[in-house]
């Protein structure tokens, strides 16, 4: 009996302490309450978290260890007891959170360089394809370029450009993979970007960094119970500006002016098309996440899954991506080992349009109508009878095609996948010395197919024609297909030694690494007259078997690998936490150089003072921390087109021998190359300060750096004798100086409400200060596809400068005169850009705004340029043209004719944008497994204050933002979107 009532009181005794709850409360030194605490019970699967009132409860026994940590607050650990009060002391969080930075990790107290961060909250503010796009505004002297239009990349520079034929993008590291950009990723996945910016923090990734290095920490799985969390959103898109364009009346007044008649077009017109509207509609966004993650001592875990559709402006556009991502870590030998393994697919598929639509729809004529009455598509044709626009007409009035019949005949499809991660061990070989290995691939693949109805565009532009007028040799369709793939790995192995004793803290790296990149080869076949039917499109299908020269219908396309190989150390050394210095050496070699240029070594020193730890500034009571830094380095720039130093060949010259002067076929050297030819190397000094005050509620930082390229690759035109075509040589010299300043202002008013403010600004000033050799000249760009060019590279004058004729008055005639020479009109490089965010949270509301903003900086109106006669006009125009009694006007008399490039289309580029305004609300909890629900509205883009008249101030332009290609130039651009879309979060 005494048994079964012991086993009896021991069950009951055992079942009360697995049932105990233990509740309590998390407050600061004020008394204010924590809500998002973290709480783990030690060596148990248990955790929780505070609620908005600072509340806990979990299951736990009394002495039990209990964790407490959150952000911005030092760590504490408490044995556990009923009715709880935990208060946590504010951390110097400057110093103690953890950056990212090349083969490892600092505190941020301990950065000697110049490094920005940024957080998931700030990159999920603004859903968006691209994770760079959503960080735009949000680090000083990162410019980055948007673009709208579905599946496309934004272009980042980051303090200026240093470059012309170099590669222009920053290295991206993700989870220690590199890779050339974040297409792959969403950014549901990632937990923190770190921007590595100045030199003295780039050196140690060598030539790879020289336009930057943005580290992508993705998330990963907790100590604790099963967490899932699901996001989603739908919005709506709409054009941001719209430009007023002539209706029909106005065209025929302005075009009649311009032909100097009264009657050549008829003012009654039986057409009035508004062509922007025609190919345009509403956009439409969807996106949904879902992930797990969770942990144990010696495993945690995360698994996600994205999907996002867009459906672009423009009809007919589609893109598709589905992200599949994992990331596991595991422990072993009593948790010496680590391996971690990380794992994203990406599954893209894209219906692309061209976007010369755009350029179309504002150069057609308004009275010429999408189709005519009998169905077939509207051309610009005159009847010279009537004056009216007709199909039986004979006066082609423009060149200009029917964007509606465009985008209707434009059939493209592509797929992509891309499969990327690497699988890391960490093992802790002393207590003071580890070692760390790495692996990291990514595989590309796409095909895609384009079909072109050659007939049914012939029929569209001749509408009087049929069938049978279609000439029999010229093909009824043409299909075009393609493959492609490409890979990229990198391997990473490094000891990191660290040490600590008194005062002192030394912390050692060693290592190399080891990568290949641009294995690519493309795969593409052409073939005439497949199926109609697009279940049938195979190029064996084709009925058209006459044979042609193989080149003409198959392409197949091997790159060469690029191949690197470096080894590297950095040494930090801290004393009494007030005195930092680091310095590190990169040697590298790379396959793009022959083999006596190839390899460099790449030095960097820094040092930092944290003044605020001394004792003369202890009684300064507003001052919580001030850091002093400064450091140099010199980063290489391998990544220009292998073929640069290497001979090549050119086919297709002839050549005679002999009395007789027979014509042999023959090919020539088109270029000589420079064996010399080597890095491109950038030096930068850079200073900054890092600061806190006023009981840490303002903090911020500064910097000045000043960043020179050396031996910059520009091609020179020698003689013909020694060269027909244009060498490369490292000749130049690119300078960007520049200040950039951050603020961050929080300031919690009482249990209810708070506050936030960021701001940043920087400046930069871009200039190519020399070339030392005197056949450079004339390396001009910025093509306007009429026989214009607006670019020319220029020693004093910041690359990509527009190089144009100053108009200087209107004649007596009425025609623009214009300088005898050309003249810089500006870059499209601007000389600052800003950043401004605030934020408020009353209760469970939470409110924020975040805008964007640069200045000093000219675009180029391209498709107000692009004028051969007989286009649309602008409304603007017609309000203000030269006519003999309004001599002073600001626009010419009207002209149909090819317009010289001039200043009269430069225009201011500066703007201020609204990103995104945010209002959400957080339900209370009212279900113990549901530890979040809530639901937002946001406005992406939905206001911009900018003098620039076209569709979009951003104008990042063709081949990754090329200084002497479109980038700034306004011409089959994408316009800007306004979004709305409201958006639910839940956590369990």
């Amino acid at each position: 009996m005494k048994f079964i009532f012991a086993s009896l009181l021991f069950i009951t005794t055992f079942c009360f302490s697995h049932a105990q709850e233990i509740k309590g409360k998390v407050v600061d030194v004020n008394g204010l309450p924590i809500p998002e605490t973290n709480i783990i019970v030690k060596n148990k699967a248990i955790s929780a978290k505070t609620d908005f009132d600072g509340n806990f409860t979990l299951k736990a026994v009394e002495g039990d260890m209990i964790e407490f940590s959150m952000i911005g607050f030092d760590k504490v650990t408490l044995k556990a007891k009923p009715n709880m009060v935990v208060v946590l002391n504010e951390s110097n969080f400057l110093l103690k959170e953890l950056v990212v930075v090349g083969y490892g990790t600092k505190k941020a107290g301990s950065i000697t360089g110049s490094v920005a961060q940024v957080k998931a909250n700030d990159i999920m503010k603004t859903p968006s394809q691209s994770a760079i796009q959503a960080i735009q505004g949000k680090a000083a002297g990162v410019n980055i370029v948007t673009n709208d239009e579905p599946g496309a990349n934004p272009s980042i520079r980051i303090r200026g450009l240093g470059t012309v034929l170099g590669g222009r993008d920053p290295l991206y590291i993700i989870d220690g993979l590199e890779a050339s950009s974040l297409n792959g990723l969403s950014p549901n996945e990632i937990e923190t970007i770190d921007i590595l910016k100045d030199a003295s923090s780039l050196a140690i990734y060598g030539q790879k960094g020289s336009n930057g290095v943005v580290v992508v920490s993705t998330k990963k799985g907790k100590l604790g119970k099963l967490r899932i969390n699901y996001d989603t959103y739908i919005g709506r898109r709409s054009i941001q500006r719209e430009i007023k364009m002539s209706e029909a009346y106005r065209y025929v007044y302005y075009n009649n002016s311009a032909l100097g008649s009264s009657s050549y077009f008829n003012f009654t017109q039986p057409y009035d098309t508004n062509w922007l509207d025609e190919i345009t509609d509403k956009g439409e966004v969807y996106s949904n996440y879902i992930s797990m993650s969770g942990g144990s001592e010696n495993i945690n875990f995360y698994f996600g899954v994205t999907n996002l559709k867009d459906k672009g402006i423009l009809n007919g556009t589609q893109f598709e991506r589905t992200n599949v991502n994992s990331r596991n870590e595991f422990t072993f030998l009593e948790k010496r080992l680590k391996i971690s393994q990380s794992f994203n697919l990406s599954i893209v598929n894209n219906r692309p349009k061209p976007l010369s639509a755009f350029t179309n729809a504002y150069k057609q004529a308004p009275i010429v109508p999408v189709k005519f009455d009998n169905g077939r598509w509207g051309v610009p044709l005159r009847n010279s009878e009537t004056g009216q626009v007709d199909i039986n007409g004979s006066d082609r009035f423009n060149n200009v095609g029917n964007p509606a019949a465009q985008l209707y005949f434009t059939n493209e499809k592509n797929k992509n996948v891309v499969l990327f991660g690497n699988i890391g061990a960490e093992l802790q070989l002393l207590k003071e010395l580890k070692f760390n290995s790495n692996f990291g691939g990514t595989y590309d693949t796409s095909k895609g197919y384009t079909f072109t109805p050659s007939r049914d565009i012939w029929l569209s532009q001749n509408p009087t024609e049929d069938i049978a007028d279609y000439p029999a040799a010229n093909p009824i369709n043409i299909l075009e297909k393609r493959r492609g793939d490409s890979y990229r790995w990198n391997w990473d192995n490094f000891f990191t030694y660290n040490i600590g004793f008194g005062q002192h803290d030394i912390k050692a790296t060693i290592g190399m690494n080891r990568s290949t990149s641009n294995v690519t080869e493309n795969l593409s076949g052409t073939r005439w007259n497949v199926p109609e039917q697009s279940n049938y499109w195979s190029l064996d299908l084709s009925t058209y078997n006459t044979e042609v020269a193989p080149g003409s219908v198959v392409s197949n396309r091997i790159e060469t690998p690029l191949v690197s190989l470096a080894y590297f150390g950095r040494l930090d050394y801290e004393y009494n936490d007030k005195y930092l210095v680091s310095a590190s050496l990169r040697r590298e070699g790379i396959s793009t150089f022959q083999e006596s240029k190839r390899w460099a070594l790449f030095p960097a020193f820094s040092a930092g003072w944290i003044a605020s730890n001394e004792e003369f500034l202890q009684g300064i009571t507003f001052l919580n921390y001030l850091k002093v830094r400064g450091g140099y380095g010199e980063v290489g720039n391998g990544n220009s087109l292998n073929a640069l130093n290497i001979p090549v060949f050119a086919s297709g010259y002839n050549y005679t021998f002999g009395a007789n002067e027979t014509i042999f076929p023959g090919n020539n050297q088109p270029y000589q190359v420079d064996p010399n030819l080597t890095w491109e190397t950038m030096k930068e000094f850079d200073f900054g300060i890092d600061f806190k005050i006023l009981n840490n509620k303002l903090s911020g930082s500064i910097d000045v750096y000043d960043r020179k390229s050396e031996n910059v690759i520009l091609p020179v035109e020698l003689p013909d004798v020694l060269s027909p075509d244009a060498v490369t040589l490292n000749t130049g010299t690119v300078s960007n100086r520049g200040l950039e300043l951050t603020l961050r202002w929080t300031k919690e008013i009482n249990d209810n409400w708070s506050y936030f403010v960021n701001g940043n600004i920087s400046f930069n000033k871009n200039e190519l200060t020399g070339v030392n050799n005197a056949y450079f000249a004339d390396y001009i760009g910025g093509s306007i596809n009429n026989g214009q060019w607006t670019k020319q590279v220029l020693v004093g004058e910041a690359l990509g400068s527009f190089y144009v004729y100053q108009v200087t008055g209107i004649d007596g005639d009425g025609n623009f005169t214009y300088s005898d020479e050309r003249v810089v009109a500006g870059s499209y490089l601007p000389t600052y850009t800003y950043g401004l965010s605030f934020g408020l949270n009353y209760k469970t509301f939470d409110f924020s705004v975040d805008t964007y903003g640069v200045g000093g900086n000219k675009l180029y109106n391209g498709k107000k340029a692009q004028r051969f006669g007989g286009e649309n006009v602008e409304f603007d125009v017609l309000e203000d043209f030269w006519t003999p009694s309004n001599p002073n006007a600001s626009n010419p008399k009207p002209f149909n004719e090819v317009p010289r490039s001039s200043t009269y289309y430069i225009e201011d580029g500066s703007y201020l944008r609204i990103n995104n305004i945010t209002l959400g609300y957080t339900f209370p909890k009212i279900y113990n497994k549901i530890d979040k629900v809530r639901i937002y509205a946001t406005a992406i883009n939905p206001f911009i204050f900018t003098k620039f008249s076209g569709y979009s101030p951003e104008l990042s332009g063709n081949n990754n933002a090329d200084p002497l290609g479109s980038a700034g130039i306004e011409l089959d651009a994408y316009p800007t979107n306004k979004t709305f879309l409201m958006g639910l979060n839940v956590s369990f």
